[in-house]
């Protein structure tokens, strides 16, 4: 990952208020770099993305451990990246293209009565292909290319493609026939998500899209409602930034609704920390609106010697480098910044529950007065 490309996302202002979020439990060895997830008659069910076995996992939603591996004998996992289902059938998404340069792109198609009744743990697929059409380039683009995806949604009569657009952090949209074929895709809608979309399902409880997502410091969800049609850019759009236990992963890969605006989802295993199976709560903070309306005040900028932090909430402050790489995490709400060299950095304070209440580029070695 290109982490000065994405430094700059971490600056862009979150408009939304963070929510509650509950460790269920580390995820199991073999499922470190999960990437889909879905919820089908009461089984949490996952799988890896690029290199793992054609296989899908149940997850048991205590532990974390894996109850169940199922394989898919006719399949391959070139990068699975996301996972999600209909009335008759799963649908698995082989689409990862971080260097923009695939031309097998293709979904897995499985019957979900094959899966819930398979005697040996062994199925088979059907294969739908399919191209961009207006991608004429595939010379190698690695983390610029906006003909990344991560995400398959499932409504109506159709499959949705919500693109990983690393060159402009906006989601493209390609809706794409369920039946085995080879289809070239138009684009049909886009929408300025202002980060990077990693998976998503539809939430049939709130008659809503709900995305996984992330920037380089914070995951966050994008939440789509009141939608008609798939012009998904004219609906309801709430982007909500989503706190996580410190020593966890903050890439965010997939997520599944339980109902009543909850959702499971799991994070990779990253540089910045492990991966996790987590509860989500959104509606959580209708009940304490007071504490958002807080803002959090962090000065000088720019400093030179002391930079203070001004919340009645913060607990902890983290400085990062233009490189991602975190310098210094302190409980104190002042920070000294006089041994550090000039340049930008970005700080970030978090209360007491690990969720981020203010995120500011921060110019060192300057007196202000320059």
């Amino acid at each position: 990952m290109n982490r000065l490309y994405l430094l700059f996302l971490v600056l862009i202002p979150l408009n939304s208020l963070c929510q509650h979020v509950d460790l269920v439990a580390p995820l199991h060895d073999s499922l470190i770099e999960t990437s889909g997830l879905i919820l089908l008659n009461d089984r949490l069910i996952t799988h890896n993305d690029s290199g793992g076995e054609p296989a899908l996992y149940e997850i048991d939603s205590t532990s974390g451990g894996i109850l169940n591996k199922v394989i898919i004998e006719n399949a391959s996992n070139v990068d699975w990246e996301d996972i999600c289902y209909d009335d008759t059938f799963i649908y698995i998404a082989d689409f990862g293209n971080n260097a923009g340069t695939r031309t097998n792109l293709r979904i897995f198609r499985v019957a979900i009565s094959d899966y819930l009744n398979t005697p040996n743990d062994t199925i088979s697929a059907d294969t739908i292909l399919f191209n961009y059409a207006d991608q004429v380039d595939f010379s190698s683009n690695t983390f610029y290319t906006n003909y990344d995806a991560e995400t398959l949604i499932a409504w109506n009569d159709s499959l949705y493609i919500f693109t990983k657009n690393w060159g402009n952090n906006k989601t493209n949209v390609y809706a794409l026939p369920k039946t085995p074929g080879n289809y070239s895709l138009p684009i049909i809608d886009s929408i300025n998500v202002e980060g990077l979309i990693t998976g998503g399902n539809l939430d049939t409880s709130s008659n809503s899209i709900i995305l996984s997502a992330h920037t380089l410091t914070y995951p966050f969800v994008v939440e789509i409602s009141n939608f008609t049609n798939s012009q998904f850019s004219t609906a309801t759009i709430e982007r909500t930034q989503i706190p996580l236990p410190s020593g966890y992963s903050f890439q965010f890969e997939s997520i599944a609704p339980i109902g009543d605006s909850t959702y499971y989802f799991t994070t990779e295993q990253s540089f910045s920390g492990a991966a996790g199976l987590f509860r989500l709560d959104l509606n959580y903070y209708a009940s304490h609106d007071e504490l958002s309306k807080i803002e959090c005040s962090i000065y000088p900028n720019p400093a030179s010697e002391v930079v203070y932090i001004d919340h009645p909430n913060v607990k902890r402050v983290e400085l990062f480098s233009s490189l991602g790489e975190r310098l210094i995490s302190t409980t104190s709400s002042s920070l000294d910044v006089s041994s550090l060299s000039r340049g930008t950095y970005v700080l970030i304070a978090l209360n007491g529950g690990g969720e981020i209440i203010g995120r500011e580029k921060l110019i060192v070695g300057f007196s202000g007065k320059e």
